[in-house]
């Protein structure tokens, strides 16, 4: 994430993630699932901005009026939470600029969450150590820690247990939205556990050696199959980016439980030239994204 200090707040880039792998390796007995899952940031960002509230209190304001503003949003879960853990008084006003799509596996919410509580650390002077920024991370959502951590890493558990992994060359996608979101409760809901879970091994391999075609070759998602049969029109991202395969991408794949599905190209002009076809299908917004070591 981006950090903008200025005169009595903070301004903080939220980024969103892929998914470059993820599979699911049992189900536990709170309900959740164990998986492992390989995860990038890229450049695609909301925008929070924090300033301080001498009342004590709360308050969040959201561009996008379909987004809850209240104790359920994870912004203020998390702002409450950190205030909690470390018994501050202070408040804050948060605003919050969205640009990540919902319900599209991007893990928009879970960003913006790890953002807050960057942001009102630094706001309140709270000299917090990172353990215990991941500590209440952890306890805010799956994906909370992993923005701690960015722009790779491997996690585990339900998402909670963050190893950052190396990068040594930048990573350049092409990127969909489609129109409709996936619910990921739903996906989860009907996933039937594999018996022998994939091994992560052959793409972080892959990764280390910056081998884009066997890094292409080993993309996974043991959630894509689930989320298309959920949503039947996911199948027409996943044909057009197929189709792309060869000569303009390495791979694709859909991101989370989706509806957002990434193609990796050889660099950003393969990347932007890939763009360009799938924006004459009119199958959702496109955008070119980067992530950097």
């Amino acid at each position: 994430m981006i950090v903008r200090p200025f005169e009595n707040g903070v301004e903080i880039l939220a980024p969103a993630k892929l998914n470059l792998f993820l599979e699911i390796t049992g189900k536990r007995a709170d309900g959740y699932h164990d998986l492992e899952s390989l995860m990038v940031t890229v450049d695609l960002h909301d925008t929070l901005t924090f300033h301080d509230d001498p009342s004590g209190q709360i308050t969040l304001v959201c561009d996008d009026p379909s987004l809850p503003t209240g104790p359920e949003n994870l912004v203020v879960k998390a702002a409450e939470r950190l205030k909690a853990e470390t018994r501050s008084n202070r408040g804050s006003r948060i605003a919050l600029k969205k640009v990540i799509p919902a319900q599209a596996g991007l893990a928009g919410g879970s960003s913006d969450a790890a953002a807050t509580l960057e942001g009102l650390n630094r706001l309140w002077n709270l000299n917090a150590s990172p353990e215990l920024l991941d500590q209440v991370a952890a306890t805010v959502g799956s994906d909370v820690a992993f923005f701690r951590q960015g722009p790779c890493a491997v996690c585990r558990g339900r998402g909670e247990i963050v190893e950052a992994w190396p990068i040594f060359e930048p990573l350049h996608f092409v990127l969909i939205c489609p129109p409709v979101g996936v619910s990921t409760a739903d996906v989860y809901r009907n996933l039937v556990v594999p018996e022998a879970p994939r091994s992560i091994g052959p793409i972080l391999e892959a990764l280390e050696a910056s081998d884009l075609g066997s890094l292409g070759r080993h993309l996974f998602n043991r959630l894509q199959p689930v989320a298309e049969s959920l949503e039947p029109s996911l199948g027409a991202l996943r044909d057009a980016l197929a189709l792309l395969a060869d000569p303009s991408l390495d791979g694709s794949l859909m991101s989370g439980s989706g509806s957002a599905y990434f193609g990796l190209a050889s660099d950003r002009d393969a990347a932007e030239d890939a763009a360009r076809r799938l924006a004459t299908l009119g199958l959702g917004r496109v955008r070119v994204v980067t992530c950097d070591p």
